[in-house]
């Protein structure tokens, strides 16, 4: 009997002029795949991935494990989610994120039966927001008495749960790890500001206290706390916060 197919692609919803194109199809390897097989599936039992799968340019997946169908004819479902968890149990998969890593899940795919084959189709979903950063002086002298940038920090849950059983999306756990993660130029940067905009590195974060708030530490300024215009932060979305450095305040542009 040929075992089933598996394929993946990235859920129409992710546009990546406007969402946060953090991986190709192919840079999720692998991807942690679970097994449920029945009318329904249920996968409380699952303490790990039934299998993982490396995945092509093209979205086709090669299990770790090849799969087959129960000769009994009962349906064949999966479910997918990448990186791997932290802990599975009772239904929830738990990340612990630092703020450089996206969590991307595919809801349950009905895979067909021994009687009615069918590939398992998996469409992707990223689950964490990206904040990034840019950062400029209003003159040569403003940027010297600041000083290079040292870090931007955002306080936000790094402890984050994954339903298997329902629609894909993260929340907060019960004891959600609250930390003050950097963007991705670190936490001990040397970032000269300029006064022109650049890039002061970016973040995967799945919410924060709104208005969101940062953190923000200079070589020759004691930490400041800035608080932004941002209401809200939806998974799978891009939002790009200016930072304008002027002779005595930093101010949101």
């Amino acid at each position: 009997m040929a075992p089933i197919n598996f394929r993946a692609v990235y859920g129409l919803s992710v546009d990546v002029t406007t969402k946060a194109p953090v991986y190709h199809i192919d840079q999720m390897e692998p991807i942690q795949i679970l097994r449920s097989d029945g009318i329904a599936a249920d996968y409380s039992a699952h303490t790990a991935p039934d299998l993982t799968g490396t995945v092509a340019a093209d979205g086709t997946v090669t299990p770790s494990v090849p799969q087959y169908y129960d000769q009994s004819g009962a349906q064949a479902n999966f479910m997918a989610f990448y990186p791997a968890a932290r802990t599975i149990q009772s239904g929830i998969a738990n990340f612990k994120i630092t703020g450089q890593e996206d969590v991307t899940a595919a809801q349950t795919v009905y895979a067909g039966s021994s009687g009615s084959p069918s590939t398992a189709a998996f469409t992707f979903r990223h689950l964490l927001a990206q904040v990034r950063f840019q950062v400029c002086a209003e003159k040569d002298n403003v940027a010297k008495s600041w000083g290079p940038i040292n870090y931007i920090k955002i306080e936000t849950p790094t402890s984050l749960d994954l339903g298997l059983n329902a629609w894909p999306a993260l929340s907060a756990a019960s004891n959600p790890e609250n930390e003050l993660l950097p963007t991705s130029i670190g936490g001990n940067a040397s970032q000269t500001i300029t006064t022109t905009y650049a890039s002061a590195g970016s973040l995967m974060i799945l919410n924060a206290t709104y208005p969101l708030q940062i953190k923000v530490k200079t070589a020759n300024k004691a930490e400041e706390q800035v608080t932004t215009s941002v209401w809200y932060i939806g998974p799978g979305n891009v939002y790009t916060i200016r930072l304008f450095f002027t002779n005595k305040t930093i101010e949101v542009q």
